[in-house]
């Protein structure tokens, strides 16, 4: 038993190290954590719109820190705290925006070389307003795009939306590339102006069926409304009923439950006796077959008086005796008169 059990101990400690292991890993992936030596530095902006505690930090592209925390300034400013690896080297030089990581307006804390000193940027040091620039206003830019959005589809929504924002942050090719992409979408709208007419044309004729309809519309209307005023009229024997269909389910609940030991118990008994006569078949079904029989002749019986008249012709007990035999043993008995055997 000692060694069941102390098998049992190692192979349960060792299930908890590895799902501890486990969770841990799951925790250092979601929760982005970061376990080697950083150091912290601070960028002012203008406008830190939608930047969050948490954000990443990277340096083309590779991700080197966080944003720690944000402070508004008495100049209306916002000094921002960012962490970096031991290994990145900040100059005076550098230059700090912050860029958009995707479509869904999350943000993200870019550096990158700049026009400067390329003397070492101190620990704790910060980077002034003059060389950081703030996010691209993004609802502005495709607010102005909005009438080319409506005619397009989701794919070639976010196309043009990702060439936009990579123009204007100053990551893609060119803006001309922009152009030549909302010139492909407008001539695809051109290519399928018949489709789009159909489609015009279908929506006449439905309105047209509608419109054909109104009277059979605005009685179905009138029903529901009418429908609609007949219950709230009757809110309160709806709601009498509801709490009652509830008082009695309720008690229902509450009859099962009180009902449940005897009801088990006459399962149980129901069970045994069906063993039992299913043990002796025959015997039930002869009692069975000839007990119309014996009851038609106690009916005759019982014609004299509320009494029965019964003669003794044989006394005999059946007791068990060795291995279970029986053993009948007569007491008395007489063959004469109405026991004479026939």
């Amino acid at each position: 038993m000692r060694d069941n059990l102390a098998g049992a101990v190692l192979r349960l400690a060792v299930f908890v190290a590895v799902c501890l292991m486990a969770f841990f890993a799951l925790l250092a992936v979601f929760a982005q954590l970061r376990f080697g030596k950083e150091r912290s530095y601070n960028a002012i902006f203008t406008n830190v719109s939608s930047l969050k505690n948490g954000d990443f930090v990277r340096i083309a592209g590779v991700e080197v820190g966080k944003v720690k925390s944000m402070t508004l300034q008495p100049d209306t400013t916002v000094r921002v705290e960012f962490t970096a690896d031991d290994s990145v080297v900040l100059t005076q030089g550098n230059r700090a925006s912050i860029r958009y990581n995707n479509l869904i307006g999350d943000r993200y804390l870019a550096l990158e070389e700049g026009a400067g000193s390329p003397a070492k940027l101190l620990v704790g040091g910060t980077i002034p307003a003059t060389r950081t620039s703030p996010a691209l206003d993004l609802d502005a830019l495709v607010g102005g795009f909005r009438p080319l959005f409506q005619a397009l589809n989701p794919d070639q929504i976010n196309a043009l939306s990702g060439q936009l924002i990579q123009a204007f942050q100053g990551e893609g090719a060119t803006i001309g590339s922009v152009l030549s992409q909302t010139a492909v979408f407008t001539s695809t709208l051109a290519d399928r102006d018949q489709l789009i007419g159909q489609v015009i044309t279908n929506l006449n004729v439905l309105l047209g069926t509608l419109g054909d309809q109104g009277g059979k519309l605005g009685k179905a209307v009138d029903s529901l409304a009418q429908l609609i005023h007949g219950l709230s009229e009757r809110k309160v024997d709806i709601s009498n009923s509801v709490a009652y269909s509830n008082a009695a389910s309720r008690s229902v609940a509450d009859l099962l439950s009180a009902a449940r030991q005897p009801l088990q118990k006459v399962v149980h008994e129901t069970d045994r006796t069906a063993a039992l006569v299913m043990a002796d078949h025959d015997y039930v079904d002869n009692v069975l077959a000839t007990m119309p029989d014996d009851y038609r002749a106690l009916s005759r019986l019982g014609l004299y008086g509320d009494y029965f008249s019964f003669y003794l012709c044989d006394l005999i007990l059946k007791v068990n005796g060795k291995g279970g035999q029986p053993v009948y043993i007569k007491v008395a008995g007489q063959s004469s008169g109405r026991c004479t055997p026939k």
